[in-house]
């Protein structure tokens, strides 16, 4: 059996190696948003507490599906990074990708910040034809999709994150990662895998708002229906989600959501993350949250995958 543990959303806070002229346009609005809503709707503590859960389920891989952010800048990611350190697992058990969050603003995205500092745990197992390396990539898209193979379980990691120059929170594969990412699915690399699609946004219409959904998950929909694969994974709306999209052949594709790992509401959306035991083609879903009577993680719900 194959145990991934997928968290989400934890948007992390650290103003470290910022100054003021660094709060400017719209990380100046994010900023005012999170003292006066997000402080008190994430808290740090539970981060810590998913942290030591985490620990104890010895799983064979973390995914974390982004908005590891508030506001995009380097002191939340450092922050990040020492939450992941602390689990005790390295780079090769752990596979991050971004979330609207972490392509706040235009030079984040065009700088490939994100993709630089996390880039130990974005290196991929398969080569991906038009795939750049962070160093060499004219934009955060070219380093998508990577994929890492794990025993019989591919992770193929995709990128929805672009900066929107708004305050939207919506998301945008782009024609040219799309055909990437059909390749890949579809390579001899991984026939006979479990392929499990990470991504931030939705890849299903779960919320009204064109403002917070995905652009283009038509056409996302529409490559899985040709390609398959078993599992996608996704964040973004701070909630246990399920849907489903047509694989090939009448095949249903499961497509869960993960609450997020800080939130501090009530218990169907208090801090959470998803542990999946794989073995083949049954996968199970058993989703770990925190009890505030009790002060501590316990199981929530589990769910055998159709």
């Amino acid at each position: 059996m194959f145990r991934l543990a997928h968290v989400t959303d934890p948007h992390f806070r650290g103003f470290s190696g910022v100054g003021v002229g660094g709060l400017v346009g719209k990380r100046a609005v994010g900023t005012l948003n999170l003292v006066v809503n997000r402080t008190r709707k994430h808290k740090m503590a539970l981060l810590e507490a998913l942290g030591a859960d985490l620990r104890a389920q010895t799983v064979d891989h973390v995914a974390l599906t982004g908005d590891l952010s508030n506001i995009a800048i380097d002191g939340e990611w450092r922050a990040a990074l020492r939450w992941v350190e602390a689990t005790g697992a390295g780079p090769e058990a752990v596979t991050i990708i971004p979330g609207n969050h972490d392509a706040y603003v235009a030079d984040v995205f065009t700088s490939r910040a994100f993709e630089r500092t996390f880039a130990p745990y974005q290196t991929g197992d398969v080569a991906v034809e038009g795939v750049r390396t962070v160093d060499a990539a004219a934009s955060a898209w070219d380093v998508y999709p990577f994929v890492r193979v794990r025993g019989d379980v591919a992770l193929v990691s995709v990128s929805s994150c672009v900066p929107t120059g708004d305050l939207g929170a919506w998301g945008e594969i782009g024609a040219a990662q799309l055909a990437r990412v059909e390749a890949v699915l579809t390579s001899p690399a991984l026939a006979g895998k479990t392929r499990v699609v990470l991504i931030h946004h939705p890849p299903v219409l779960i919320k009204d708002g064109e403002h917070r959904n995905l652009k283009d998950r038509a056409a996302l929909a529409a490559m899985l229906a040709r390609t398959g694969a078993e599992l996608v994974l996704h964040g973004h709306d701070h909630a246990d989600e399920r849907a489903t999209l047509a694989g090939p052949n009448g095949a249903k594709i499961p497509v869960v959501g993960a609450g997020s790992a800080s939130y501090a509401g009530g218990p169907e959306r208090r801090s959470r993350y998803n542990v999946y035991e794989i073995e083949g083609r049954a996968i199970t879903c058993v989703v770990r949250a925190h009890d505030e009577a009790t002060d501590q993680f316990k199981e929530f719900s589990r769910e055998a995958l159709a």
